[in-house]
């Protein structure tokens, strides 16, 4: 199954932001195919070293890079249905990094199914959400996991009324946690190439 995945994602349209061979996204699904057949507790560690040195995040200089995006349901995949607790612990592990480390510069934001240029950040976090009954299984590592991602909310407006005193009111469906108020977000318009900064 994650193989299938793997082979469908065109990783050579991901950009490579250093432009080192070992940052190559091409490295990202070659280390993730590894990961997904490895049978010993060597073979996942190599796997999962070469994802965490580079091309899907680097470890040394917390740095992930947008190939993350497209490796994230794949090692979502291996969390619910990995061969083994080794690689579903791996797995687990990059995931975590992927959503606590830092882009690079100029290449911090991805297009997704329901909106471009959606910060990298909250593209993986909401793919982690949608896994949340699969990451619960995984105890501590899993909750961990899915109490990151609820911090990288989203809200999907329903409905809206402009008020007399010029601000909007909006029915909205909130995805992560609930967050203080007034807090600063951005508006992803379909009609609108860029999203707009505003405050909720």
């Amino acid at each position: 199954m994650s193989l299938d995945a793997i082979d469908a994602v065109d990783w050579s349209t991901i950009p490579n932001p250093t432009w080192h061979q070992c940052d190559d996204p091409e490295r990202v699904a070659h280390a993730l195919r590894l990961l997904t057949v490895s049978t010993t507790a060597n073979e996942t560690g190599d796997a999962a070293s070469l994802l965490a040195g580079g091309g899907f995040v680097c470890s040394h200089a917390a740095m992930v890079f947008p190939a993350a995006y497209a490796a994230t349901p794949v090692l979502l995949d291996l969390v619910e249905h990995g061969r083994r607790p080794r690689i579903k612990e791996a797995a687990i592990g990059l995931l975590a990094d992927a959503l606590g480390y830092f882009p690079t510069a100029g290449h911090n934001r991805v297009h997704t199914p329901y909106g471009t240029d959606v910060p990298l950040c909250c593209a993986i976090a909401r793919l982690i959400r949608g896994r949340r009954s699969a990451l619960l299984g995984h105890g501590k590592s899993g909750k961990h996991l899915l109490a990151e991602a609820e911090l990288h909310w989203r809200m999907t407006i329903e409905e809206t009324e402009f008020q007399p005193d010029g601000t909007l009111t909006a029915l909205a469906a909130l995805e992560g946690t609930p967050f203080a108020t007034p807090g600063e977000a951005e508006l992803h318009n379909p009609h609108s190439e860029r999203p707009a900064a505003t405050a909720v």
